[in-house]
């Protein structure tokens, strides 16, 4: 639990990070083993779908974010107090827990559509930019969604779970 902790300090720096030792490695092995499992067209085929499903991704993220922002702005209007029957969600809504999870959430689509956008451009210019920029696009792309998904998807879990929590059932 302590490494999720400090993961989830800094986790677009950490996935960032991540991605780097990932893509240098995959060239280490490439140089090592002299393997060319993906030529210059697939390449940029690819960058097309990486692009399209972090776009995607980050649109469910921004779905998950609305939602969230919702049942806040339903709680503020019926204006409940805290006491000690009150479920884990509803803590969760007036606690500093909610800020955070709604800052991972939203640096994780600032961080999807960036990379998006990125590969896109790189895509637009890849007659002219070096076939190893383009793999190594589509590398970080492909690191940064996964880690971003899964992060979303792990608190997105944690919040159904304080959702489904009924004290009268302990």
């Amino acid at each position: 639990m302590k490494i999720l902790n400090w993961y989830y300090k800094r986790p677009i720096l950490i996935d960032y990070i991540l991605s780097a030792f990932i893509l240098g490695f995959m060239f280490l092995l490439n140089d090592l083993l002299d393997l060319n499992i993906i030529n210059a067209n697939t390449a940029n085929d690819i960058s097309l779908d990486i692009g399209a499903i972090g776009l995607t991704v980050s649109g469910f993220i921004l779905t998950l974010v609305t939602i969230l922002i919702t049942f806040k702005s339903g709680e503020i209007l019926s204006d409940n107090r805290l006491d000690n029957d009150s479920n884990p969600f509803k803590i969760f809504l007036s606690s500093p827990l909610y800020k955070k999870s709604i800052n991972i959430l939203k640096y994780g689509v600032l961080s999807l559509v960036i990379i998006s956008i990125s590969i896109f451009i790189i895509k637009l210019f890849s007659g002219n930019i070096y076939f190893k920029y383009t793999l190594s696009a589509n590398i970080i792309g492909i690191v940064i969604i996964s880690s971003t998904f899964i992060r979303c998807f792990y608190v997105l879990n944690i919040i159904l779970k304080m959702q489904e929590f009924n004290p009268e059932n302990e």
